[in-house]
């Protein structure tokens, strides 16, 4: 396990000769991104002193109107435009989607130039807004890269895409790496991990009773592998069989409601849909395993480390995942919780059936990893980390959250 992150020093400035920094975000969607950590983020540099304008792909709602950019700023914005187009020329599509934008970069040009950070969120098209936004502005960006948009793009393309970023910020080391392979200076990504506020996530003193239901988040999608689960459910031993509670929608549901019936543990399976976050906590929180059995998909997509495993680890519920994406930074095997080959039903419901039976082992791995998410991923240290790296790249610094006037 390797959960380390980096935390750039900043020197105080004199209250006086400092003002609230703006920091223009692009992420999918807006006026909020709809990936919980990503608005955990966004919460935490608020606190942090922080004036965020979010804009997003969905650009009907962006809150500025249409840009009235004139004369050179026009011709900065198009030639920008223009450059960054053909840097994607092997990818017509993406060149094409990027030109398609062309009043969602105004906005975001007219929004940068008033401001003094640009953040995208992923490393894809928000990336390619970013890279004209500032082009055009002379504000330096950064880009927050994640899981997908960094495995699924060839190493060229994706190099292409950050080389001008002032600064990378990884969420886990495999995403670091990943952006080191493509031929980028390893010394410009930073590894910050998404925190998770632990006063909303209380550890529970004690395992729930034989039969509290297994639990599985996420979107129902073949990349997580949820499918592995209704399978290795079918295969527990258990004197206990206890129920699956799935939370979550996507594109899988109905294959999965068959799987399920095909099995005989229709019974046992109860899909949820998608909940809010406090109703994925309080499922959780009732949990005997959280288990995340997700696996590497054929065009290289495959998890970070999964937000939902570092929130049940939080709560005190021992987890049960793969080895296919970052989940090792993390948990480590029969240390923090359980790791097990991808695609191994046999295994993930040996693993399963191990935890059920016995309460000393979930007891103990589940305040192991509690120290963890308590030393790696508590977002008031995360959340200092990231405000002090952006604002190392900022056109002024932040006054600190603790200084702010009361609202």
């Amino acid at each position: 396990m390797n959960p380390g992150a980096s935390s750039p020093p900043t020197s105080p400035e004199p209250a006086a000769a400092r003002r609230s920094p703006g920091l223009v975000v692009i992420a999918g969607t807006a006026p909020e991104p709809d990936e919980t950590f990503i608005r955990r983020d966004l919460a935490g540099l608020r606190r942090h002193g922080w004036q965020v304008e979010v804009f997003g792909l969905n650009a009907r709602f962006a809150r500025r109107a249409p840009g009235r950019r004139r004369g050179a700023g026009r011709i900065r914005l198009a030639a920008a435009l223009l450059r960054r187009a053909w840097r994607l020329r092997r990818r017509p599509a993406q060149a094409l989607a990027l030109l398609r934008a062309h009043r969602l970069a105004g906005r975001l040009a007219d929004a940068a130039a008033e401001s003094d950070l640009i953040l995208a969120e992923f490393a894809w098209l928000t990336a390619d807004l970013a890279a004209v936004a500032a082009a055009a502005t002379g504000t330096p960006w950064v880009c927050a890269v994640h899981a997908w948009d960094l495995f699924t793009q060839p190493p060229g393309l994706l190099r292409a895409r950050l080389a001008d970023a002032a600064r990378i910020v990884a969420c886990s080391a495999a995403a670091a790496e990943s952006v080191a392979a493509c031929g980028i200076d390893a010394a410009r990504t930073a590894l910050i991990h998404h925190g998770v506020p632990l006063e909303d996530f209380p550890f529970r003193r004690f395992q729930p009773p034989a039969g509290a239901p297994l639990v599985a988040v996420g979107r129902l999608e073949a990349k997580k592998g949820f499918d592995l689960l209704i399978a290795a459910l079918a295969r527990l031993r258990a004197p206990e069989q206890p129920d699956l509670h799935l939370a979550g929608d996507g594109s899988q549901r109905a294959a999965l409601e068959a799987l399920a019936a095909r099995l005989g543990v229709q019974s046992r399976v109860r899909f949820l849909g998608r909940l809010a976050p406090d109703a994925v906590r309080r499922l959780m929180a009732s949990a005997s395993l959280l288990v995340l059995p997700s696996r590497r998909m054929p065009d290289g997509d495959r998890d970070g480390i999964a937000n939902v495993l570092i929130e049940a680890m939080a709560l005190g519920v021992p987890v049960v995942t793969t080895t296919a994406g970052a989940a090792e930074e993390v948990v480590g095997d029969r240390l923090t919780g359980r790791l097990v080959p991808p695609d191994d039903v046999p295994a993930l419901a040996a693993a399963i059936d191990e935890l059920l039976g016995d309460a000393e082992q979930r007891g103990r791995l589940a305040q192991a990893a509690r120290t963890t998410v308590e030393t790696y991923f508590d977002s008031r240290s995360t959340g200092v980390a990231l405000s002090s790296l952006l604002a190392s790249h900022a056109r002024v610094r932040p006054i600190s959250s603790s200084r702010q006037p009361a609202p």
